[in-house]
């Protein structure tokens, strides 16, 4: 008996000398689990590098309700960067609860992410590993690049509030390190060497011939450009594109499958095969009224590669009479429709010989992003889905920024779901078939088991 409890004492201390010595162990150490979707509270190793570059005080603030899960799992992600370099310092502020601050940054939403480092300023979208890591990246980059947008021709202007302006454009340039500025090439016939892209956002009346010859000059000459097409425009866009394997096919993109309630002409698209950069963290595009494009690259361009971007459902189709009718037909484009491409070409410069990647021959390169659609990024659908997204890749991609989308691999999901009609069929096919069946079935089953008893009886 006594043996007994000398034994069992002897495990009791065993025991309590092993959690000791593991408390000990781990004293000092901060181990945790991220159990979370795609790891998103680990910064990845790129973001643990570009931490540590930050060498000076680098403010982060986060707009969010401060006592909702939003704002937690930000102070959990955020604190992730404080331990790593102790110069990074955040704070989550509720813009119902501190106005002012809100109004002083210009906050008109939540989720909203301020950075600021040295005297300069970058937002960021949401508090996810991707966006801030990119909005430190700009930071520490410094300098601030010019995108020019084309003027004179009906375009949506910049600094243009209405819904169908582009104020909120601007906006997100700035924010992001770029200074957006007109360009009027009526009065001068040359692009200005300084403007690191270009931009033909949905002109609604023709360019002059000698603009589309600046157009295509600048182009040629290691230029970006980037041209939001519209169906409803009396500009023809392919004169500035066709060179580079993409055509503006005209006519209306319609998709009864995937579309914004019952206009079937604001589409959805769900659909991004490319492995581009433009594509990075886009999940799904509101483009309200698009034309198709389709991809021709001619055989004797081997330095040009086309990346298909965005493609609607496979039920969706170009109407090329819109004005008559919405019903595919004969005369019709069927899909998927192409919405977005990217044209990259690397060529030998004139005058010079050699091959493209090799020594001793200078390489021009061109890069181009064709939409067929200009309303989405207008301030009225610019914040919706992944548009304001997609708009600030192709710029980045355009002014070869694109490493700053991959200071982490695991993109921020978009939460909305659009309540398309191919939706609505399974939300119906569910709630009123599955569900009330297996309702039913559940409740004949003990009349059915009752019913084999007595037979059996």
């Amino acid at each position: 008996m006594r043996s007994r409890r000398v034994r069992g004492l002897a495990a009791m201390m065993v025991a309590i000398g092993v959690v000791v010595a593991a408390n000990v162990a781990a004293y000092g150490h901060d181990t945790q689990v991220d159990v979370s979707v795609a790891h998103r509270f680990t910064l990845s190793p790129e973001t643990r590098a570009l931490v540590r570059a930050v060498h000076a005080p680098l403010r982060i603030r986060a707009f969010l309700a401060s006592h909702g899960g939003a704002a937690d799992d930000a102070r959990f992600l955020l604190s992730r960067y404080t331990e790593l370099n102790s110069r990074i310092r955040f704070s989550v502020v509720d813009p119902d609860a501190h106005p002012g601050e809100a109004r002083r940054f210009g906050i008109t939403r939540y989720a909203s992410v301020v950075l600021t480092y040295r005297g300069r300023r970058v937002d960021a979208p949401d508090a996810e590993e991707l966006e801030i890591s990119t909005a430190i990246l700009r930071l520490l980059r410094g300098h601030v690049r010019s995108v020019c947008v084309l003027t004179g021709h009906g375009e949506p202007a910049l600094d243009d509030t209405a819904p169908d302006g582009l104020s909120a454009v601007a906006d997100l340039l700035r924010h992001n390190a770029y200074e957006p500025r007109d360009l009027d090439l009526s009065t001068s016939s040359i692009v200005p060497k300084d403007c690191a892209a270009v931009i033909v956002a949905g002109p609604t009346d023709p360019l002059l011939p000698a603009e589309v010859q600046a157009l295509d000059a600048y182009t040629k000459a290691d230029g970006r450009l980037m041209v939001l097409a519209t169906p409803t425009s009396r500009a023809d866009p392919n004169p500035l594109i066709a060179s580079w394997g993409v055509r503006f096919t005209g006519g209306l993109v319609i998709d009864p499958a995937r579309s914004e309630n019952l206009d079937t002409a604001n589409v959805i698209v769900e659909r991004f095969p490319s492995a581009s950069p433009v594509d990075a963290g886009v999940s799904r595009l509101q483009l309200p009224a698009g034309g198709g494009l389709f991809v021709a690259v001619p055989p004797d361009r081997p330095g040009l590669s086309v990346a298909r971007l965005a493609l609607a459902s496979g039920r969706s189709f170009v109407e090329t009479r819109p004005d008559t009718e919405i019903d595919f037909d004969g005369l019709d484009i069927p899909g998927p429709v192409l919405v977005a491409a990217a044209a990259d070409d690397s060529r030998v410069a004139a005058g010079e010989t050699g091959v493209p990647g090799r020594s001793g021959a200078r390489i021009e390169r061109t890069r181009v992003v064709v939409a067929g659609d200009v309303a989405f990024v207008t301030n009225r659908f610019l914040d919706h889905l992944s548009n304001a997204r997609f708009l600030l890749n192709g710029i980045n991609w355009l002014t070869e920024e694109e490493q700053l989308l991959a200071t982490t691999s695991r993109p921020s999901a978009d939460r909305p779901l659009p309540f398309t009609p191919e939706r609505q069929t399974r939300v119906l096919a569910v709630t009123v078939g599955a569900v009330p069946g297996a309702i039913v079935g559940i409740g004949l089953v003990p009349a059915l088991v009752r019913r084999l008893r007595r037979r059996r009886r």
